[in-house]
């Protein structure tokens, strides 16, 4: 039913203008939330600007800054995909504007042709695509409830909010009111 499960909402902000779409979530560590995409796109760009990431009756909002990601990850990660994932990607000046599909349609066709002639590892990773990581500063895990009464529950790493209990690593928790 579900094909890509770590697809997440990512949610920037330009011009007090706020922007919604999905990314591939590919990984997540103490270090914070990795995701991979072209820097140069609209979403790359307002990371870049404006670095602050903010039914099944469960969300988890998470807020916190984003950092670029190692190169290194980012030519792992990339070096892992399929050789089409990656030739769509370099074909495609993402957010750009195209004249039409068909020239869309020839950079790929050049690019499978250097594929065929050179090897996958041909088609290698552009400077402009890379990784982010988001540094989780507040997480508020909620669940819905049918009376309404929904449960709230914040951890942040503000220790100078009403109701805060420390929980550990500089970490702490507060129930909010639905």
């Amino acid at each position: 039913m579900f094909e890509e499960v770590n697809a997440v909402a990512l949610s920037t902000c330009c011009n007090n203008k706020p922007s919604t779409r999905m990314v591939l979530l590919k990984s997540y560590s103490p270090e914070g939330f990795v995701f991979y995409t072209n820097y140069t796109s609209r979403k790359g760009r307002e990371l870049d600007e404006n670095p602050f990431w903010p039914k099944v009756h469960r969300q988890i909002r998470i807020e916190g800054r984003v950092e670029k990601a190692p190169v290194e990850w980012a030519d792992k990660y990339w070096n892992s995909r399929p050789v089409a994932a990656r030739i769509g990607s370099k074909a495609s000046d993402q957010s750009k504007p195209v004249e039409s599909r068909v020239v869309l349609e020839a950079r790929k066709a050049e690019l499978e042709k250097v594929a065929e002639a050179n090897g996958d590892e041909a088609i290698t990773k552009p400077d402009h695509w890379g990784g982010f990581i988001l540094k989780p500063e507040y997480y508020e895990f909620w669940q819905g409830q049918s009376n309404r009464l929904h449960d709230r529950i914040v951890f942040s790493r503000s220790a100078d909010e009403e109701g805060v209990k420390p929980v550990e690593d500089g970490w702490h928790m507060k129930r909010i009111c639905p």
